[in-house]
């Protein structure tokens, strides 16, 4: 089956008062820009076909008009309203507007999923919601990273351009902007994702019973994704209602938690992996078949 041909002009602006432009600048840029590109391409559709055309540029700022030319099996189409192209440029925006993110506020504290789609980064001086999307291909894409890397490393050292933008030329929506400012920031190692520990979020998560623990500072024993874990209990108005004998458990029980999950990176994976279990909030306890005990929500679920 033949498959289906998107297409989508794309700008990508160096700002300033520009007639010229270093011949080695333009061909990183545009090169880390396109390997940006592929990378989106082989995560939203493997197998699919990207080609970038460039137009004449235009006078003043040095404006590069760009025809992005995505082919993917038709197969892969779930939504015909949304194009291959189209997906590719805005999320391609997105890794450039992490970048910048994290950039100006550093590595984050804790990374938090945010429904089904969304990841919510957090530093000490603010928070941004991002597509998984996005996220996964910034934290999995060492290659990714180093051409969004390069592409700042180069123009820091251009006194005369003043700003880097990328425009969707079929809406005339700006998808992404900074400031030259700003370009010591994304030209940085420092602000990866990608660090030895970090903390992930996870709200409204089942668990199964397998040990109950009472003793102060021991673990209780879960089953989590098919795996057994340990995981401690901070939730004050959870032991409140043990205390006063409302809740009784016995091995197979089920608990909905918000959960904080402590993870390290494996070097030789390549990837982050659980390390320890937090339980910030028990949502519900789900007593398991066959109790005659009522089931208990201690707050409404997200």
């Amino acid at each position: 089956m033949p498959g289906k041909i998107d297409n989508k002009k794309v700008e990508i602006k160096f700002g300033g008062d520009l007639h010229e432009i270093d011949v080695e600048l333009l061909v990183e840029s545009l090169v880390s820009y396109s390997s940006v590109t592929q990378e989106v391409a082989a995560y939203v559709a493997p197998g699919s076909n990207v080609n970038i055309k460039i137009r004449a540029p235009k006078e003043g700022s040095f404006i590069l008009q760009l025809d992005l030319i995505a082919q993917k099996i038709s197969s892969l189409f779930t939504r015909e309203n949304i194009t291959l192209a189209a997906e590719i440029v805005t999320i391609v925006a997105g890794l450039y507007g992490l970048k910048k993110w994290l950039g100006i506020n550093g590595k984050p504290e804790t990374i938090k999923q945010k429904g089904e789609n969304y990841i919510e980064i957090t530093s000490d001086k603010g928070s941004i919601t991002i597509d998984q999307r996005i996220f996964n291909i910034y934290q999995g894409s060492i290659n990714t990273r180093e051409n969004l890397r390069k592409t700042f490393a180069r123009l820091k050292e251009e006194k005369e351009i003043t700003d880097f933008s990328i425009l969707d030329s079929d809406k005339g929506v700006e998808v992404f902007y900074v400031d030259s400012s700003d370009f010591v920031n994304m030209a940085s190692e420092a602000d990866e994702i990608e660090q030895e520990k970090q903390k992930l979020i996870r709200e409204n998560q089942e668990l199964s019973i397998f040990k109950v623990v009472f003793k102060e500072n021991y673990k209780w024993e879960f089953y989590y994704q098919g795996n057994k874990i340990y995981a401690s209990i901070d939730d004050k108005e959870f032991f409140d209602k043990i205390e006063k004998g409302e809740i009784a458990f016995r091995s197979g029980d089920r608990l909905i938690v918000n959960m904080e999950i402590g993870q390290v990176f494996n070097e030789a994976a390549n990837t982050f992996v659980n390390d320890s279990y937090y339980i910030i909030k028990v949502v519900q306890h789900i007593p398991r078949p066959g109790v005659e005990q009522k089931n208990l929500d201690f707050e409404d679920r997200a």
